[in-house]
């Protein structure tokens, strides 16, 4: 399955529109590429098999990185967010702050190398601890759910 986050006009929420494979790979998409925040695939769990989170560890880190070098806020919120969770979840290993800025490296990442730099939304003041909490909620249940 091909999982495809789409932004709302007018909106902050975040729509999710999934897609078989095959679908996919035919060429179904959304009819506004353009508002299509992230994309990522996973596997549909077999019938009474216990859920696995609807996007792998590996989905996770992707996520992050087609993220990367966007300058606009909502997403830049989003990958914020997304950040804590990868670092929570140990994938993302705290190296410090910086003009602004989480500086983050890859779990089992090589000596000497560069950190990467994540925006960070509420050191910039625009995101405060309430706003916060509800990206964190949204995200939580957009990647996490699959219930769609």
């Amino acid at each position: 399955m091909v999982v495809v986050l789409l932004e709302r006009d007018g909106d902050e929420e975040l729509d999710r529109l999934d897609y078989s494979l095959d679908a996919w790979e035919s060429g179904t998409r959304p009819e506004d590429e353009r508002k299509v925040f992230a994309t990522w695939r996973t596997q549909v769990p077999e019938p009474g098999k216990k859920q696995d989170p609807l996007i792998s560890a590996d989905g996770l880190v992707d996520l992050f990185e087609q993220l990367g070098g966007t300058d606009d806020p909502r997403r830049l919120a989003f990958r914020y967010v997304l950040t804590l969770m990868l670092m929570r979840k140990r994938l993302l290993n705290y190296v410090g702050t910086e003009d602004g800025q989480l500086l983050v490296l890859p779990k089992g990442a090589e000596e000497g190398t560069e950190p990467t730099r994540v925006h960070d939304p509420q050191a910039a003041g625009e995101l405060d601890e309430e706003a916060l909490m509800q990206l964190a909620e949204q995200v939580e249940q957009v990647l996490e759910s699959n219930d769609g």
